[in-house]
């Protein structure tokens, strides 16, 4: 798994799994070129593509256990593989989740929901602290709030 470690936090980010990633682009999705930058945010490498990058926009299915939450999310990932996002050399939150409206969605080791913020990026990491504060909460889901899709996740560093 991709991870991203905020260090003045309690806290680890991941985008998707690489192998996971490579098995969307085997079963195809959907193909786009970014026409614009912000929009076409990449779900491996957690930064939005560059102009004239390709894209696939595919179903992806964040969940590891059964719930009723349960749900597949539309997510673009690069055509071609990516270099994950790394916090050790970032040292932050990826950009492309402090910019954006989020819905952050809080769940317990069954996957369960208990609880949820709709927020602006910017507030992302206060957020991240104040629902992890929560010894119940196992883990974060992150989606842009406008479309739904799936941003990343989040779990205890």
């Amino acid at each position: 798994m991709s991870n991203m470690t905020d260090t003045t936090s309690a806290f680890v980010v991941a985008g998707i799994d690489a192998a996971v990633a490579d098995r969307l682009r085997i079963e195809g999705g959907v193909t786009y070129v970014a026409e614009t930058s912000p929009g076409y945010p990449c779900r491996q490498c957690l930064r939005d593509a560059d102009i004239g990058d390709e894209l696939l926009l595919v179903s992806y299915d964040p969940f590891e256990a059964s719930s009723p939450y349960r749900c597949a999310s539309p997510i673009f990932i690069h055509t071609t593989p990516c270099t994950p996002y790394d916090s050790a050399t970032a040292g932050d939150l990826p950009d492309q989740l402090t910019t954006r409206t989020l819905s952050v969605r809080a769940f317990d080791s069954k996957a369960m929901m208990l609880d949820a913020a709709l927020i602006d990026g910017s507030d992302l990491s206060a957020t991240i602290d104040l629902l992890l504060d929560n010894s119940e909460i196992d883990h974060l889901h992150v989606h842009n709030a406008s479309r739904g899709c799936f941003a990343a996740r989040i779990d205890r560093g």
